[in-house]
């Protein structure tokens, strides 16, 4: 049993025989700052000593700190280019605690009257740093911050390390204030001196070809030094898979004719990796997931993939051969195959696949798969039974942006698919089908975003009832019309059983508001369907959810009603995931 006591400024939790008391946090005093605009006002209350202190704090050192305050917000203000401020305080001790008021007239501001930037050495002739001297040049006729000041020395030597000129350093830099008449001139005078080149690269690892290896490598001797080069070199050796650490060093300090020597270290990753995963979703059900990869089937760099997933609705089990081609950091060719089992409301399927894909990812960071698949299919839907052999090619491209791969607040995905067959000895039907799929996502005001989502799919077939529910189209479920179960929207036969159709629309709008740092509730409106030409009917189902933003990913959970004549009923979507 246990029981709770207050005590007065304790509060004491007793668990059986365990006594934890914490005492309430102390009372911080009431300091005011009045007379200034917002930014110079937080900027004063953050460097005011006075502004920390609580109500039990000796007066001898309260009286201290008062004395200090104006110095404090002199310094404040000064930092945001006001040189004249003017300050009436005050002081009052009362028995329970005491009070301190600020009341400021900044004074005129200081205006940025003159910027003078000379550049000495091969920078001069540079156009990175050209672009920059001009942006820097614009900094004339604003109100003076010396954060901004300091932020104009850090670019010009951010870039300069970017860019090779590893001695560079400034020979004059001034600030001139001209306080009676408010006025500021900033000069520098930088000397770059001569920009440095990639000297020899070696490349240590004993995993791998070493051609094949230096594929990956951007770094090239004989080219202008750049830390950028550096970084995408670490991030395509990082990203390929092949190693577990990368050490990439240049030698800056040991330069021959300007050259910089890069040794580069890889440490392989193991071969074989194993996984291992439960889950629930409520379009399938309870999950259970095995992944293997060989991560180096040889020294050219081929590797295996292969996944499993049990679960009650959807089973899956595939595997694929990986060969990266002469740009192996965005080309590569596969082939595997997998088998599919699906038990839905509306059909049960089993199918197997071959498949060829030749794979691309473009500059533009638009990604291009080129496929052909060789299916077989045996399937019941509505009251038809089917075994069908289809030889399709296709391709699919894909474009996701966001400005975080774990929580998304702004950003986008467009996915474009191109599929289809014509009947021949191989493939028992004609069809072709295309589909967009966008969704979109913007940060609002009050820690909130706005998440909008649309697909539009279209079929041509010459025999619907031949072609396979993996190329029919349905909707319902969670990342389709919520409020209406897992492919539960479609055309019906005419005994009333969901067949699926040619066409498809799903158009989604969803308000989400951050409530704390990980959690977030979110309101929905879904509509949509599949359908066929001469039957279009569109359902709308709406919502509420509640957002985990977990270590391993954004969780969902979604209560929804439809809100069209259906005989779908209150549904509950759970779902683990990014959307971009």
């Amino acid at each position: 049993m246990r029981t709770f006591q207050l005590i007065p400024a304790t509060f004491c939790i007793v668990p059986f025989t365990l006594l934890l008391c914490m005492a309430a946090p102390p009372a911080n005093a009431d300091v005011t700052v009045n007379g200034l605009e917002s930014e110079a006002k937080k900027n004063v209350q953050l460097t005011l000593s006075l502004a920390k202190e609580q109500c039990q704090t000796p007066e001898w050192k309260i009286r201290a700190l008062f004395n200090k305050a104006d110095d404090e917000i002199y310094e404040a203000l000064r930092a945001l280019g006001y040189y004249h401020p003017v300050t009436e305080k005050s002081l009052v001790f009362e028995p329970k605690c005491w009070q301190a008021a600020f009341t400021i007239d900044s004074g005129p501001r200081t205006i940025v009257d003159g910027v003078a930037i000379r550049l000495n050495g091969d920078a001069d002739d540079d156009p990175a740093f050209q672009k920059l001297r001009t942006e820097l040049l614009a900094e004339n006729g604003k109100p003076l911050r010396h954060d901004d000041y300091e932020k104009m020395k850090s670019r010009l030597q951010s870039l300069a390390m970017e860019r090779g000129y590893l001695q560079a350093g400034f020979s004059e830099k001034q600030l001139l204030i001209d306080k009676a008449n408010n006025k500021a001139q900033i000069k520098l005078v930088f000397d770059s001196g001569q920009r440095r080149v990639f000297g020899e690269v070696t490349v240590e690892q004993d995993v791998l070809n070493p051609d094949f290896v230096r594929e990956f490598i951007s770094v090239k001797s004989g080219d202008f030094y750049s830390s950028e080069q550096l970084a995408k070199t670490h991030t395509a050796l990082s990203k390929s898979g092949y190693f577990d650490r990368i050490g990439i060093r240049p030698d800056t300090e040991h330069t021959d004719q300007n050259r910089v020597p890069v040794s580069i270290k890889l440490y392989p990753a193991k071969i074989h990796h194993y996984g291992i995963g439960i889950g629930y979703d409520t379009d399938i059900g309870p999950l259970v997931n095995a992944a293997y990869k060989n991560r180096r089937v040889n020294r050219r760099g081929h590797f295996i993939t292969a996944n499993l997933d049990i679960a009650q609705v959807r089973s899956t089990a595939d595997a694929e051969y990986n060969i990266p081609l002469d740009d192996p950091v965005n080309d590569f060719f596969s082939f595997g195959g997998g088998f599919k089992r699906e038990e839905v409301n509306t059909y049960t399927s089993k199918s197997a696949k071959l498949s060829a894909r030749l794979k691309h990812a473009f500059d533009s960071g638009w990604k291009q798969t080129l496929f052909i698949d060789s299916l077989y299919e045996d399937f019941t839907i509505g009251t038809t039974s089917n075994q069908v052999y289809l030889l399709v090619p296709g391709g699919s491209w894909l474009r996701s942006v966001a400005d975080s791969t774990m929580r998304p607040t702004r950003g986008y995905r467009l996915e474009f698919n191109l599929a289809g067959s014509y009947k021949n000895p191989v493939s028992e039907v004609s069809f072709v089908q295309g589909s967009v799929a966008a969704v979109w996502t913007h940060p609002l005001p009050w820690r909130a975003r706005f998440i909008g989502r649309a697909e539009q799919g279209a079929t041509l077939v010459d025999q619907f009832d031949k072609l396979p529910p993996s190329y029919r189209f349905f909707a319902g479920g969670m990342n389709s019309v919520r409020g209406y179960a897992y492919r539960d929207l479609g055309p019906r036969d005419n005994l009333g059983n969901i067949i699926g159709g040619k066409l498809l629309t799903v158009v989604s709008a969803e308000y989400e508001h951050y409530l704390f740092d990980n959690w977030g509730v979110a309101a929905f409106i879904d509509g949509g369907n599949a359908y066929n030409p001469d039957n279009i009917r569109i359902k709308t189902g709406a919502g509420l959810g509640v957002r985990w933003y977990s270590p391993i990913g954004p969780v969902r959970l979604d209560f929804a009603v439809p809100l069209s004549e259906s005989d779908s009923s209150f549904q509950i979507h759970f779902a683990a995931g990014t959307r971009l």
